[in-house]
C-alpha cells in the first residue's frame, strides 16, 4: 500500500514507506504501553491538536476516542501536543507525582513527537490525516535497559561508550551521542524509530558532521539547515 497515493505532490518511496511502517507500529504493543493505550495516546494527540486549531479534523472515530488514558498521561500528551515549549521540568515532576513512571513518560514523548511529525507532513502536502491502525493483541515487552542511569537528563539514559557497554554500542554505534539522541534511550525502540525518521527526512546521522553532504535532490544542506533553524526558532525549540 502507498500511504500518500492521494497526494498531488510526489513523495519519495523511502519516506512513504517509513511513515507507513511507523503508523502501523502505533497499533502494536510497545515497551510500556499496550496497543490500545498507544492508540489512545495517538487519538488524544489528534483531538488536542484539532480542538486548539493546530491541525485538521481527524476521523470521527478518533474524535470519539478509544480507551480512557490516566489523567497523568492525558495531561502530558496534551501539553506536549499543544505547547511543547512550555513543557518544563515541573511538568515532568508533576506527571511523576501523578503516577506516571519514567518509562511510560519516555514512550509517550516518542509517540507524540513522531505522530506530530507525520500529521504535519500530511497537512503540508494537502492530504487528510492518515488513518490510525487497528489495535493488535499482546503485552508490552517491559524491557528496561539495565545500564540506564540518571545522568543530566530528567530521566535515566543509556550512557555513551564505554560506560554504556553493549547496549550503547547496539543503539548508538561507535560514536558519541548527545542528549538530543540519548534522551529517549530508556525506551530504546523510540530512539531507533527517531533515527529511522531522521535518516529519511533530514539526513543519515553518520553524515551529520559533513557540512556539504546533500541528502535531498534540489535541496542543499545549507538550505535544509536554514529551514530547520527557522522552524526551531518559531517553535522556541531548546536545541
Amino acid at each position: 500500500m502507498v500511504l500518500y497515493a492521494d497526494s498531488n505532490y510526489p513523495v519519495h518511496k523511502d519516506l512513504d514507506s517509513i511513515h507507513a511502517k511507523q503508523l502501523d507500529q502505533l497499533g502494536r504493543p510497545g515497551a510500556w504501553g499496550t496497543a490500545d493505550q498507544r492508540l489512545a495516546i495517538a487519538q488524544e494527540v489528534r483531538q488536542a491538536a484539532y480542538k486548539t486549531g493546530l491541525q485538521e479534523r481527524p476521523k470521527e472515530a478518533e474524535l470519539k476516542g478509544g480507551i480512557k488514558l490516566p489523567d497523568a498521561a492525558s495531561k502530558v500528551v496534551q501539553k506536549l501536543t499543544i505547547s511543547p515549549k512550555d513543557f518544563l521540568e515541573d511538568s515532568y515532576t508533576d506527571a511523576k507525582k501523578d503516577g506516571l513512571n519514567d518509562e511510560e513518560y519516555v514512550e509517550i514523548v516518542g509517540i507524540v513527537s513522531r505522530l506530530t511529525c507525520m500529521d504535519v507532513f500530511a497537512r503540508g502536502i494537502g492530504v487528510p490525516l492518515r488513518p490510525l491502525p487497528k489495535a493488535s493483541e499482546g503485552q508490552p515487552s517491559r524491557n528496561r535497559p539495565a545500564v540506564a542511569k540518571k545522568e543530566m537528563a530528567w530521566v535515566p539514559t543509556i550512557p555513551n561508550l564505554p560506560e554504556g557497554g553493549d547496549a550503547a554500542k547496539a543503539l548508538y554505534g561507535e560514536g558519541y551521542k548527545t542528549y538530543i539522541v540519548r534522551g529517549l534511550s530508556l525506551v530504546p525502540d523510540e530512539v531507533r524509530m527517531h533515527i529511522e525518521l531522521e535518516n529519511v527526512q533530514y539526513l543519515p546521522m553518520k553524515h551529520i558532521f559533513i557540512p556539504d553532504y546533500q541528502h535531498h535532490e534540489g535541496f542543499t544542506r545549507a538550505q535544509c539547515e536554514i529551514v530547520a533553524g527557522r522552524i526551531s526558532a518559531l517553535n522556541e525549540c531548546f536545541f
